[in-house]
């Protein structure tokens, strides 16, 4: 039997993101937006660059989803201080917040993701994701 990964795994993170997006309510963040939120928890402020290599984003597209992020209130910009064309953001209260919801959103949908399946092939799954990363990120 021919597996068709590479149309099955487009597919899949497709529907990922719609169903990450389908619960952000009127949050506005989305799965994108979520990516951004979650790497300024765990980094503090950062590079926009920095944040957006983190996350396989493009500088445009990264522009356009942090101006998003800012005009809603969950994330400031700023002039790094050792070079003043470089951007740092860093989470507001509100970004605090809205990461503690997204994270039960994700949780959530590990929970779905992973029912049925016994540890064993997760972790044939956890393997093959990350070594298409490795070898193609």
């Amino acid at each position: 039997m021919a597996h068709r990964l590479v149309f099955d795994l487009m597919t899949a993170e497709r529907a990922v993101r719609r169903w990450i997006d389908s619960r952000s309510g009127d949050s506005g963040i989305g799965a994108a937006g979520a990516g951004v939120l979650f790497h300024l928890a765990a980094h503090g402020d950062a590079l926009i660059g920095d944040v957006g290599a983190a996350l396989g984003a493009s500088p445009s597209g990264m522009s356009g989803l942090v101006s998003r992020l800012e005009k809603s209130g969950f994330v400031t910009k700023a002039p790094d201080s050792g070079d003043g064309r470089a951007v740092r953001l860093a989470l507001t209260p509100l970004g605090r917040q809205a990461v503690g919801a997204a994270r039960e959103v994700v949780t959530e949908l590990n929970a779905e993701l992973t029912e049925g399946f016994t540890a064993a092939e997760l972790d044939v799954v956890a393997r093959w994701l990350g070594r298409t990363t490795q070898r193609l990120g």
